[in-house]
């Protein structure tokens, strides 16, 4: 009796393993067939897109957030060194106007002095031709009334006809006669002098208009040192609005690769996704010629199998995306584009088929 019950427990633990064996083997062989099924489906099919659901805490956005926030301080850091070289330049071009315009009216002055300088020179010469003149006329006539009034003082004191107090009157004003000539030949001495100071002052115009060093005065030197001065800061300056506008040439160059960049960052896929709100998913290159807009987006429940329409592609968005495989591990290129969904769930499926459910179930 006993022997019977553990022959059939026996049999039904080896009828229990059999069938459990063969469900076991049954399973494997599904996901066999749907493994190897999936890899063929991917390997011939290009009627599918990969939904995605752009996040602005994906780590797509961010990093382009993150590269557009440094180009961005980049592009500004070059636009507030543009705008310290022009202030730069603004400065260097009034200088250098200012300094034109010393120079310009430096010369003007400079031919002033000389043309007053010559009027002086002309007028004292008239002047001393006069004075000297006067002088020699005045200084005969002292010299004929002194002779004269001595000889006649003389005789009068000698015949007791001039008492002594007379005498040295006379004698005293005969002194300040020769005081007048002497005054007077001082300051013909004295004009000589002025008009030889104002030729050498003349001489002295005349060598630095002309760019010759005999003759130069020192006061003309002086003057000409300020203009030196002056020819220097011009020359400084010229070389400085080169340089600066240079300078403002290749910012505007760098910065113009910036704005391109920026641009180029912003027309991204992924940051358009955000900007606009959009739903959209990733098409690969080899499967961008069934997903033209309009085209219908088809959801299944295995994958392949019970499929129903669930939208359908819109716009493509420009620029290239790199996504990975939604099953082998391999990065595919491609575009995004825009779907249109009946419902927003389905844009969590990690699949989606074009035009038609892939075995028409």
């Amino acid at each position: 009796m006993n022997q019977r019950i553990v022959n059939k427990l026996n049999t039904l633990a080896v009828n229990a393993y059999k069938t459990l064996g063969s469900v076991l083997l049954a399973l494997i062989l599904v996901g066999l067939v749907s493994y190897l099924g999936m890899q063929a489906f991917f390997f011939v099919g290009h009627a599918w897109v990969t939904p995605t659901v752009v996040s602005p805490t994906d780590p797509q956005i961010l990093q382009l957030n993150a590269q557009l926030a440094q180009q961005a301080a980049a592009r500004d850091k070059l636009l507030a060194d543009r705008r310290e070289l022009e202030a730069r330049l603004e400065q260097a071009e009034r200088l250098l106007g200012s300094e034109k315009d010393f120079q310009e009216r430096f010369r003007l002055a400079l031919s002033g002095e000389r043309e007053a300088r010559a009027k002086s020179l002309r007028r004292l010469a008239v002047l001393r031709r006069e004075y000297r003149e006067a002088a020699e006329e005045i200084a005969e006539s002292n010299r004929a009334y002194a002779g004269m009034a001595r000889t006649r003082t003389e005789a009068l004191y000698n015949a007791r006809m001039l008492v002594r107090e007379e005498r040295l009157t006379a004698n005293h004003q005969l002194a300040q006669m020769a005081q007048t000539n002497l005054s007077l030949s001082e300051g013909s001495a004295e004009l000589q002098t002025r008009l030889e100071a104002l030729k050498r002052e003349l001489d002295g115009f005349d060598a630095s208009m002309a760019g010759r060093s005999a003759g130069l005065t020192t006061e003309v030197l002086l003057l000409e040192r300020e203009y030196t001065r002056s020819v220097l800061e011009v020359a400084r300056a010229e070389s400085e609005r080169h340089h600066l506008k240079e300078s403002l040439k290749s910012l505007d160059e760098a910065v113009g690769r910036y704005d391109a960049l920026l641009a180029s960052i912003r027309s991204s896929p992924w940051l358009e996704a955000i900007e606009r709100g959009l739903t959209v998913g990733f098409v690969p290159y080899e499967n961008l010629g069934n997903a033209g807009a309009g085209t219908p987006l088809y959801r299944c429940a295995l994958k392949l199998l019970w499929c129903r329409e669930v939208g359908m592609v819109g716009q493509p968005l420009q620029g290239e995306v790199t996504v990975k495989h939604p099953v082998r591990q391999t990065m595919l290129r491609g575009v995004m584009v825009e779907l249109e969904l009946r419902d927003e769930r389905w844009a969590r499926e990690e699949l989606l088929h074009l035009g038609r459910p892939p075995l028409l179930l």
